[in-house]
């Protein structure tokens, strides 16, 4: 079995706490330490197109995560990558996982992985020899029937990094640098021209973002940002700190904006789908949302989610009189 983790002391250590000091992350944050591949060649190779290229997505042997299950993938999980040799080189974190066979395998994963010239057929020349390495040291025949796990995760650190997104938008599970000026920004832009808020309505969504950010915990809070261009333009927040003084599980949704030129592309729909599965794989039993009538799009894209409207009163909460709006979720 091709054994790729890495001890958590020394320089991983250090660049995790480094890391987290910076984004406002527990140290105590549960991650897993590890390198691509199984040469020092293919861990640098693959470690430089996370940060400087395509790659997006990976993929492992099922049959390995279960003889190792320390290092398999985890739903929401971080990972410090790493050259051979142990020496940290980012932070990422992991936004879906599934498991298939080999052969079914699409196009868009390989697209995904950035890896050769991203075709499938590249893609399954590559790892059919791969896995078949790994399969001889497991003592079992390789098919293309074998499981694969199948993840996609997205660059949080080196910010800088982080924010030189490829391939246009994407979505980040995470804090960056500047988040909370660009989303108090995105907000002000957005509800000051069409709806009439002012500098009350901007500076209560920076300190609430503000103060969500330092006490962010993400055993219960998620942060999805959208970044394009080296800019954040979107965000959606899970704030799940209520639950801590229920007894039920309770979130509140908040801060969902988009750039006015990036909408009509699905990025708001993907922003709640990861959200609200977030939520599931957390165990919520309620979110809410708070609001206001005439966002019909946003309001379109709440139920389809499954939100459904629960009350509804006139009031104050965003500097001039509206009619406000409160939205629930159950499983």
């Amino acid at each position: 079995m091709i054994d790729n983790t890495v001890p958590q002391d020394g320089a991983v250590a250090a660049y995790w706490a480094e890391f987290c000091r910076a984004a406002s992350v527990p140290e105590s944050t549960p991650y897993q330490a590890w390198y691509f591949g199984d040469t020092p060649a293919l861990a640098h190779e693959l470690a430089e197109l996370v940060l400087h290229g395509p790659k997006r997505a990976t993929a492992s042997l099922a049959w390995s995560n279960e003889a190792a299950p320390q290092a398999a993938p985890v739903p929401d999980g971080y990972s410090v990558i790493t050259e051979f040799d142990g020496t940290p080189r980012a932070v990422i974190r992991t936004t879906s996982l599934e498991t298939r066979e080999l052969s079914a395998v699409d196009a868009q994963f390989a697209w995904d992985e950035g890896e050769g010239d991203r075709t499938l057929a590249d893609w399954l020349d590559g790892h059919r020899r791969y896995f078949a390495r790994e399969c001889a040291q497991l003592g079992r025949t390789f098919s293309d029937d074998a499981p694969v796990a199948l993840e996609r995760f997205e660059l949080l650190y080196p910010f800088d990094r982080a924010l030189a997104a490829p391939d246009g938008p994407r979505i980040v599970p995470g804090y960056l640098p500047g988040a909370v000026g660009a989303v108090a920004s995105l907000h002000a832009g957005y509800y000051g021209p069409a709806h009439g808020f002012g500098a009350f309505f901007e500076a209560k969504v920076a300190r609430g973002f503000a103060d969500f950010v330092e006490r962010f915990d993400p055993a219960r809070d998620g942060v999805w940002l959208v970044v394009d261009a080296g800019r954040i333009c979107g965000s959606i927040v899970i704030d799940g700190s209520e639950s801590a003084s229920r007894s039920r599980q309770l979130a509140h949704l908040r801060w969902f904006v988009l750039d006015e030129r990036l909408r009509g592309r699905g990025l708001g729909k993907r922003l709640l789908g990861a959200a609200m599965e977030f939520c599931r794989r957390a165990g919520f039993r309620l979110v809410y949302l708070n609001t206001f009538a005439g966002l019909d799009a946003a309001r379109a894209l709440y139920e389809h989610a499954g939100f459904r409207l629960v009350d509804e009163v006139d009031g104050e909460t965003w500097g001039r009189t509206m009619r406000e709006q409160r939205f629930e979720w159950t499983p």
